[in-house]
């Protein structure tokens, strides 16, 4: 008798066990569902854009920022992205052998956050049907909100363009900004780019290579033009707003595109009016309280603000399609990848105000 009320006993836990667990994976499931409403991009989203925000958050991917420029830094510290219900997952810092757009392409990151035109367009060519939606950062005359500087040794007998026949001009890589404003200062100047030797190196390695005469060009984004500057020894050749000046707008150099994967836009299309609420209004604050902003990135980046520098943004709130036919008249000019065919890329496959809430009258 006492061992059958043990054998009762073993069997009464082993099922309350039993009962136990299943308990538990309900209340996992009930818990995983409830995170999928704050946006994980694999199960549905039912929030909608209401007023300005999002009546359920939503996680956004996107990549950690390293520099300035990417004015999510702003968005994210001061609550922009809070304000319109957008809770920002940063992803990491890219691997050296994957663009920014391949992050995208393979689900890791949902914005492309650092780039231009050219960029999307040579994307779409290549079957990646990015869109932008929103434009980013504007060129300057101040040192300080430079989009990009060429550089050379102080003493070297380089003072103009034409004296960079035969030299090596060191970029962040081909196809970039840096290249099609390279090539456009080298024809503003009768040079042909192929009478030079170019090489493609991270802008942080350029300014050292530069001193020690490995390169005789270096061709800096900021933040690092500013610490080149600081350190001394070395002069400026030109700027990238120098070089769209003359070709009508130097502010123009810098225009940055903000876009998703058009699957995103048709999956989302409220986040993404959310993420231009928000980007916009961390544009503006950037424009408005710079010096502020770069504190504020200087503590997120872990950088001293002495040598930290970054591009405002242009007075707009939505695509101008001007702007975007301002890069590719350039690109087409100088031949680059993708651009050697005029008319081949057309401004309006590159990007779609349809859902930028001030575009369409939806917020004022």
């Amino acid at each position: 008798m006492k061992k059958f009320l043990v054998i009762i006993l073993i069997l009464m836990t082993i099922v309350s066990l039993f009962s136990s667990c299943g308990k538990s994976k309900d209340n996992s499931s009930n818990s995983s569902s409830s995170t999928a409403e704050v946006g994980d991009n694999t199960k549905a989203y039912t929030g909608k854009f209401v007023n300005g925000k999002l009546t359920k958050p939503f996680r956004l991917k996107m990549p950690t920022p390293t520099g300035f420029t990417e004015e999510s830094i702003i968005a994210y510290k001061k609550g922009f992205y809070e304000e319109v219900g957008i809770i920002p997952e940063f992803t990491g810092v890219l691997p050296p052998n994957v663009s920014l757009v391949q992050s995208i392409i393979s689900g890791r990151n949902d914005l492309f956050s650092s780039g231009h035109i050219t960029t999307i367009a040579q994307a779409r060519q290549s079957g990646a049907n990015l869109k932008i939606v929103l434009t980013g950062s504007s060129d300057s005359q101040d040192p300080r909100k430079n989009h990009m500087v060429w550089f050379v040794k102080d003493g070297e007998n380089i003072k103009s363009a034409k004296d960079l026949v035969g030299k090596t001009i060191a970029m962040s890589g081909k196809g970039s900004c840096a290249e099609l404003w390279n090539s456009e200062f080298l024809r503003q100047n009768g040079v042909d780019v192929k009478q030079t030797k170019i090489v493609v190196m991270p802008d942080q390695q350029q300014e050292q290579a530069l001193r020690q005469g490995n390169i005789d060009v270096a061709i800096l984004h900021a933040p690092y033009n500013i610490k080149a500057r600081n350190a001394g020894g070395l002069k400026v050749l030109t700027t990238s707003y120098d070089i769209t000046q003359k070709l009508g707008d130097g502010r123009l150099s810098g225009v940055g595109a903000r876009a998703f994967s058009e699957d995103f836009i048709k999956k989302y299309p409220d986040v993404v009016k959310a993420y231009i609420v928000a980007t916009v209004k961390s544009q503006q604050y950037i424009n408005d309280n710079f010096d502020d902003s770069l504190k504020i990135a200087g503590e997120f980046l872990k950088m001293d603000t002495k040598d930290m520098g970054g591009l405002t943004y242009p007075d707009q709130k939505w695509v101008e399609e001007k702007q975007v036919d301002f890069w590719i008249n350039a690109a087409e000019k100088n031949k680059l990848a993708g651009f050697e065919t005029p008319g081949k890329v057309k401004a309006s496959d590159l990007y779609t105000n349809d859902l930028n809430p001030y575009y369409t009258g939806e917020l004022k």
